[in-house]
């Protein structure tokens, strides 16, 4: 089973801070990770929230600064609590994994990923996906898992594919459906996991259409 997909992806923003969010762009791929921290965090105090986005993902992968968890916790909860669907996710996934002392938290993490999810943040439907099929703070139920993973799948999130066309291959939960899965590895593969190519040439020697 894929591991959860945790969306440290950086953002940029258009508003009354963008020259600061813009400005730690350029710092950040200069591999000026401290002034990068300082133009976000300055955007942040300002209640530029992409600024704070960035700023927990520094805090989260120990880029410019030491690792620190419980910070980027707290800022991606600012962010959460103020719609971000996409901190929301990434909220779950640091209570998912009890990581950097944040102690793990299974229910907290199921619903951090809901209402990310039902903001309409495709990573966050797969997290849960991931949730349900595990039965991690939620009752494992691989047919609400299936129809999450098909969704993502749907919508471009390649781990959604992948998860979706193990099911079927091996009928994990839903009808047995080798064809199928066929066809969710080879939509997997072509998106570019090379896991999805492996198990569709087994399923092609197979003789499966």
């Amino acid at each position: 089973m894929k591991k959860l997909v945790l969306g440290f992806c950086l953002l940029f923003t258009v508003n009354l801070y963008a020259d600061l969010v813009a400005n730690g762009f350029s710092q950040y791929r200069s591999n000026h990770y401290q002034d990068a921290i300082k133009l976000w965090t300055q955007a942040c105090d300002n209640g530029n929230m992409d600024g704070c986005y960035n700023l927990a993902y520094m805090y989260a992968n120990g880029k410019g600064t030491l690792h620190n968890e419980k910070k980027a916790a707290g800022l991606y909860k600012r962010n959460c609590d103020a719609g971000d669907s996409k901190a929301c996710s990434n909220l779950g996934a640091l209570y998912e994994n009890g990581v950097g002392g944040i102690r793990q938290d299974f229910y907290k993490s199921s619903r951090l990923y809901a209402k990310s999810c039902n903001a309409g943040n495709v990573n966050g439907c797969y997290n849960l996906g991931v949730t349900y099929y595990r039965g991690r703070g939620v009752k494992r139920d691989y047919r609400i898992a299936s129809e999450l993973y098909a969704e993502t799948c749907d919508k471009g999130n390649i781990n959604g594919c992948y998860n979706l066309a193990k099911m079927y291959r091996k009928g994990k939960g839903i009808p047995r459906n080798k064809s199928r899965a066929k066809k969710l590895f080879a939509k997997a593969c072509n998106m570019g996991s090379g896991d999805a190519c492996s198990k569709y040439r087994r399923l092609d020697d197979e003789g499966i259409k």
